[in-house]
């Protein structure tokens, strides 16, 4: 799917690892060894979120699926929306918040890779 937003669009670096993790990604992958630190991570994103108050008005709701790279030193090469919320105003806002967060490094008892990770982003009025 197309994806909007990130940083450049070249191909990351797999000489030093690359590992696709998605939550519940089972036993043994990618989520099992990094499970808590794509826990922190959706924390530190649902905890940074503003909800655009446009959106809010219009009562606009729905969940963005970013698609994030981290480096080992946690740095986000790329940022971008995988799958849309059909509000381009709370895509936005999903990017925007991800691009703001300071980079939290890798586990160091974790192998140093490139993580590709797709997270959900949840706007829901309450």
């Amino acid at each position: 799917p197309a994806a909007r937003g990130g940083g450049g669009g070249s191909a990351p670096d797999v000489s030093q690892g690359f590992a696709l993790a998605t939550p519940g990604a089972g036993p043994g992958g990618a989520s099992a060894e990094y499970g808590p630190y794509l826990g922190r991570l959706r924390q530190r994103i649902q905890g940074s979120l503003k909800y655009p108050l446009a959106a809010r008005r219009r009562g606009l709701a729905g969940t963005v699926s970013i698609e994030i790279t981290i480096g080992p030193d946690g740095t986000f090469s790329v940022v971008a929306v995988a799958d849309s919320s059909s509000h381009a105003i709370l895509d936005d806002a999903a990017l925007e918040t991800v691009k703001s967060l300071a980079p939290e490094p890798l586990p160091a008892d974790a192998p140093p890779r490139i993580l590709r990770v797709r997270l959900p982003v949840v706007f829901a009025l309450e």
